[in-house]
């Protein structure tokens, strides 16, 4: 009887336990335009509300301002009013300009406000209200939250006296300027993870309910009940990862089936960078790629084309080495066909000579996690299924 009670009695507080770890996970709806998560975001009090891009590649949470004048800008439901917002601290006039490419940048006034995701809401967050934007977000979004690129300690120095930042797209994802915000760190929840996963794979989704989404974000743990099998992790490197180790981790290899096997350089790192559509090689490495089956580069839409595409599954597998895995994608999850005419969904990264960058493509065909605890990032196949697959080597 003792025994029986005892084992009923670790029974209901092992339970309580798991519900209490299930119940600290915090989700929002996603959307994906273009291959990119989208999601909602509220910023001040009373809360203003921004659709953004869920970025785990720059540290910068920003959302574009009242006195942006472009017309990406004027197209937004929302723009940041600062002076509507009770608790919105103006940080001094000071500013910050980010360049993705040539003619795509935005300037933006940093603040404090207090920023609310899925519920939470963590004060005294630092962000840019863009009062400039060229060639960035879309008719229903426009902005980012910052959950990447971050300084390895989490220290921010970005309030010592100094000029008026300019940065490029690479500088600003790990320069240190700005520490993780309270989403990247799952502040306030009982795990340091967050992770986005889609409900169906693919890179193009359309759908015909507006209301229906599809994805989640999840932060404050791993969600154990929307994958199936067991989560691939890869360490994010500890020396030798330029100004920022998150998020990235070693890629080893690269192939097209049997056709070519590109060994890669020493230390060359993947990073999963959510804000990138497409896989982004170096272009050197992307032009041998893409000569083992065929295709052509055209400058003026700066992607690799292939001619009489009519049996993708004639095409070679694309398959990239990790340490400890190897990740597989079918021909349809790199391809996107345009009547006669098919167009690679990799891509050139013309910024790095070894490095990659494993955007939507990538990434939309698995539950990603982001785990600032063990230092780690995984992918696991979700439980709707998936085409692409993930093996041990």
């Amino acid at each position: 009887m003792r025994l029986t009670l005892l084992l009923s009695a670790f029974l209901a507080v092992t339970s309580a336990a798991t519900l209490e770890k299930r119940c600290s996970l915090k989700k929002e709806k996603i959307s994906l335009k273009d291959g990119l998560p989208i999601a909602q975001i509220k910023v001040g009090t009373p809360p203003q509300a921004f659709n953004v891009v869920l970025d785990t590649s720059m540290s910068l949470t920003w959302i574009p301002a009242a006195q942006c004048p472009t017309k990406v800008c004027r197209q937004q439901s929302n723009l940041y009013n600062a002076n509507s917002s009770s608790t919105a601290v103006d940080l001094h006039q000071k500013k910050v300009s980010v360049k993705y490419d040539e003619n795509v940048c935005f300037d933006a006034r940093l603040y404090r406000d207090t920023i609310s995701v899925a519920g939470l809401s963590v004060a005294n967050q630092i962000f840019g209200s863009a009062y400039s934007v060229k060639r960035l977000g879309g008719e229903s979004y426009l902005g980012g939250l910052g959950l990447g690129g971050f300084n390895a300690d989490g220290n921010t120095d970005f309030l010592a006296p100094r000029s008026n930042s300019s940065l490029t797209r690479r500088q600003f994802g790990g320069n240190g300027a700005f520490a993780q915000n309270g989403f990247q760190s799952a502040f306030g929840q009982s795990s340091q993870q967050f992770g986005m996963v889609a409900s169906s794979n693919g890179f193009y989704q359309k759908r015909s309910n507006d209301n229906q989404s599809d994805g989640e974000f999840i932060f404050g743990g791993v969600d154990h009940n929307v994958y199936k099998g067991k989560v691939a992790y890869f360490k994010i490197p500890t020396c030798d990862y330029g100004t920022t180790p998150y998020w990235k981790t070693e890629i080893k290899c690269v192939k097209f089936g049997n056709k070519i096997d590109v060994k890669l350089a020493p230390k060359s790192l993947a990073s999963f960078s959510t804000a990138s559509s497409f896989i982004l090689a170096p272009k050197k490495q992307a032009d041998l790629l893409h000569a083992a089956i065929d295709a052509h580069y055209d400058e003026n839409e700066d992607a690799y084309k292939l001619e009489c595409c009519d049996k993708l599954d004639k095409l070679p597998d694309f398959k990239v080495d990790f340490n400890g895995h190897r990740i597989t994608l079918p021909p349809k999850l790199y391809i996107k066909k345009d009547g006669e005419t098919c167009t690679s969904l990799i891509r050139r990264n013309l910024d790095e000579e070894k490095n990659w960058i494993m955007g939507g493509t990538f990434l939309n065909n698995f539950y990603h996690i982001y785990d600032l605890s063990n230092k780690q990032i995984g992918l696991a196949i979700p439980n709707n299924g998936c085409e692409a697959k993930i093996s041990e080597i």
